[in-house]
């Protein structure tokens, strides 16, 4: 596993899970990578990386407790140890190169302050994603299907994560049975996570206040 990553189960998108939910999980799998570099999450934290209010906030940790997917410890909120069916499944994957039933996602995600629905369809891409071209073609429907999303919803993400740089999308076509080209769903490249720090860099840059000389 590289350095600058953390791995998430594939299993997360079975649980029955929103976008905000998953947003959570992802973000305290993060902070269970960073070991003793992490500091405590609470509901607070959670609304303020996430952009979404503490009251929905509340709500969702609630689902994952009952899903038994995360914990709280004195207050704070941590991964469970075991999502697994194996005792030792979760807490081994960080020592394996390659993960077969989890996917990487890189640590700098947080420093570009993304909403949680767009980290829930940056995540799905992700888990789909081929991991010698860095692409996948999953349609509007599949990935709403996952994260508990509406087309139009999904869409606006999408469009979103090209804009910040995470993503290219390209359209496709397919024949139909009777010989008839259609167009197919969009095909999704992962951009090097270097493009969208700069591009947030440089545009943080843009909305500084001038100062006169």
């Amino acid at each position: 596993m590289k350095k600058n990553s953390f791995a998430v189960s594939n299993r997360i998108f079975t649980y029955d899970l929103d976008a905000v939910a998953i947003a959570i999980y992802v973000y305290l799998t993060f902070n269970c990578f960073r070991k003793r570099y992490a500091p405590p999450v609470n509901c607070k934290k959670l609304s303020n990386e996430l952009h979404a209010s503490e009251a929905v906030i509340q709500k969702r940790i609630q689902m994952l407790i009952n899903k038994n997917l995360i914990e709280i410890d004195e207050g704070y909120l941590l991964i469970k140890r075991k999502i697994t069916n194996r005792p030792w499944g979760f807490w081994l994957l960080p020592k394996f190169e390659k993960i077969k039933n989890s996917f990487l996602l890189p640590n700098e995600l947080f420093t570009l302050h993304l909403c949680a629905g767009e980290i829930a369809v940056y995540a799905f891409l992700l888990s789909c994603e081929n991991r010698d071209t860095y692409q996948c073609y999953p349609s509007y429907k599949t990935i709403g299907e996952a994260i508990h999303m509406s087309r139009g919803t999904v869409k606006k993400y999408v469009d979103s994560l090209v804009d910040k740089h995470l993503i290219y999308t390209e359209p496709t076509q397919v024949w139909g049975k009777h010989g008839k080209k259609r167009n197919g769903n969009l095909l999704y490249t992962i951009r090097p996570i270097a493009d969208a720090v700069v591009f947030s860099i440089e545009n943080g840059l843009k909305n500084l206040p001038k100062t006169r000389v």
